[in-house]
């Protein structure tokens, strides 16, 4: 049974550990799921939660695009307001993840500064 992965008492995992943790915990209530499931799940939770905590609330809403490149945030009218994605010649931001978690992190806080102004 594939899952729709929801974070377990919305703890993100931050390194490879936490995400590890995760998929022997899912896999082992039935899910079927990888590493690349949870950490592109992870990215999805964590970057909003960077978004809402500079906005001071939840007013935009995170998304990966369709080939799960770049993570994009959309305003309530489903109008793009800003994306962040890997610089040309990088890897795609999971195998980032798989490298350098913390790096990733700081990366996707540097674009929400960005894209919010604050």
């Amino acid at each position: 049974m594939k899952a729709v992965i929801k974070m377990a008492d919305q703890k993100i995992p931050q390194d490879m550990q936490e995400v590890a943790d995760q998929v022997t915990l899912m896999q082992a209530r039935g899910f079927d799921v990888s590493e690349t499931d949870v950490i592109r799940e992870a990215l999805k939770a964590g970057f909003q939660a960077i978004v809402d905590d500079r906005m001071d609330g939840n007013y935009d809403t995170v998304r990966w695009d369709d080939e799960f490149f770049a993570l994009q945030i959309v305003s309530f009218g489903d109008e793009l307001e800003g994306e962040a994605k890997p610089a040309e010649g990088e890897a795609d931001f999971v195998e980032q993840f798989k490298v350098n978690a913390n790096q990733v992190w700081f990366k996707l806080d540097n674009v929400a500064a960005k894209v919010i102004g604050r």
